[in-house]
């Protein structure tokens, strides 16, 4: 009985040590912000600096410290959520946070200072400081994972539940200016925002739930910010901001490959939302396939004014047989400015109006139409594809590969309303018509 006990204990402190949250790899899509630092250079897609040992992935952070700020801080927020989950179990050390470092020496200091926002400011020390942890480098120029001790509570009266920000310290209370290469950042889990919202393949990334792109590479610093203009067309809270390098590597590029490589067949419009305060700037919108070879591009001129803007590029003259796999982003490529944009809402959309028709109604048919639970298409060629879209143009169903000559399907996952059916056969010929739906 003892030893049932014991393992019961072993296996519940793993289940909590496992269920902790990467806060940034700088690889993949990140659910964090990053508010304010006072470093004098934040790169945050740093080529890995060595592939060996504690860190083999491609990119990390490259962190410049101000030496002229003692405390130099980087202030990190949960995105699209106010508080963290139950802190307590990282004071009494069940859950461990945790950072893997290229150390630029032994012995150097860092700190992580977990807090509640809404209280604690730059000035008003130690307010609001829920509680901070302290962990101390031993190798240099090498990868090693630090992990944080809890050192002191600065204010009691901040509970365990309403922490909600991250303050990362290399070196405080210093005057030095090193450079810090860091990575995997672990730490409390987030409320998560998104919980209860299913996922959405016709929207490539907004930057809150639906998050369907890795951005592999960026010739800048490229990040989730807060929304800074919430009214107009995007009222969302977040968005991405991105910020060209300097020269010599000042093309201006970022992106990476989609989760879900499509088809003209399946979408052909995609859509952005640029915000732009210094306008009017060039961006290019790229997409290309699995080999990054380019299949369509265009060049948006952005439009001054203090509000967001949809940017739509047609993808209707693309042949269905090309698969589009990567995207890619340019700024004003041809300028050596630092120059920096805000986008949000990237997104797909098939449009049947705009198919390149060869018109087959008289060899298809759907009904019943109206219908109420379930309808037939038949056709005298093979069906390859259906689509069913709202008006908008959103996907909401695509079957596809049928082979075959007539099809059933069930209505019960539509509301009441009109729809666009788009039918594809085997020869590539196209056929829409409106669903209405009772």
């Amino acid at each position: 009985m003892q030893k049932i006990g014991i393992l019961l204990l072993a296996t519940l402190l793993l289940n909590s040590l496992t269920a902790q949250t990467i806060w940034d790899d700088f690889d993949n899509p990140e659910n964090i912000v990053y508010n304010y630092y006072d470093g004098t250079g934040f790169d945050q897609s740093f080529p890995n600096p060595s592939t060996m040992g504690a860190n083999s992935s491609l990119l990390c952070a490259q962190y410049i410290r101000n030496g002229g700020v003692t405390y130099d801080v980087i202030v990190i927020d949960p995105a699209g959520s106010n508080n963290l989950e139950n802190v307590s179990d990282y004071i009494s050390g069940i859950k461990e946070l945790s950072i893997k470092v290229y150390s630029p020496s032994p012995g150097l200091t860092v700190q992580i200072t977990l807090e509640d926002k809404n209280v604690a400011t730059g000035t008003n020390y130690p307010s609001g400081r829920h509680s901070e942890y302290i962990a101390t480098t031993t190798a240099t120029n090498d990868w090693e994972t630090l992990t944080f001790s809890h050192t002191n509570t600065p204010d009691v009266s901040v509970s365990d539940t309403s922490v909600n920000r991250l303050i990362l310290l290399f070196e405080p209370n210093t005057s030095n200016s090193t450079v810090w290469h860091w990575d995997d950042l672990i730490g409390p889990d987030f409320v998560n925002p998104c919980q209860g919202i299913a996922p959405d393949m016709s929207i490539g990334d907004d930057f809150e739930c639906q998050r369907n792109m890795t951005y592999a590479f960026a010739n800048g610093a490229f990040s989730t910010s807060s929304n800074p203009e919430t009214t107009g067309i995007n009222v969302s809270s977040m968005c991405g901001f991105f910020k060209k390098f300097p020269p010599p590597t000042n093309d201006g590029a970022f992106g990476g490959p989609l989760s879900n490589p499509f088809t003209t067949a399946t979408y052909n419009r995609v859509h952005i939302d640029l915000y732009d305060l210094s306008a009017p700037q060039e961006f290019y919108l790229i997409l290309q396939d699995a080999s990054s070879t380019t299949i369509a591009e265009t060049i948006f001129t952005t439009s001054a004014g203090s509000d967001w803007q949809t940017y739509t590029l047609d993808l209707s003259g693309i042949s269905s047989a090309n698969q589009i796999a990567n995207i890619v982003f340019l700024l004003n490529p041809a300028t050596s400015s630092e120059d920096s944009i805000f986008i949000d809402n990237f997104k797909f959309s098939f449009d049947p109006s705009s198919i390149s028709k060869q018109d087959v109604s008289a060899k298809t048919k759907i009904y019943p139409n109206p219908v109420t639970d379930q309808f037939t298409i038949s056709s005298t060629d093979i069906i390859s594809q259906i689509n069913i879209t709202d008006l908008t143009g959103k996907l909401l169903y695509i079957e596809n590969p049928i082979k075959k000559k007539e099809y059933v399907l069930n209505s019960s996952f539509l509301k009441s309303g009109i729809y666009l059916i788009t039918i594809q056969n085997d020869l590539g010929m196209y056929f829409s018509r409106e669903l209405i739906k009772l």
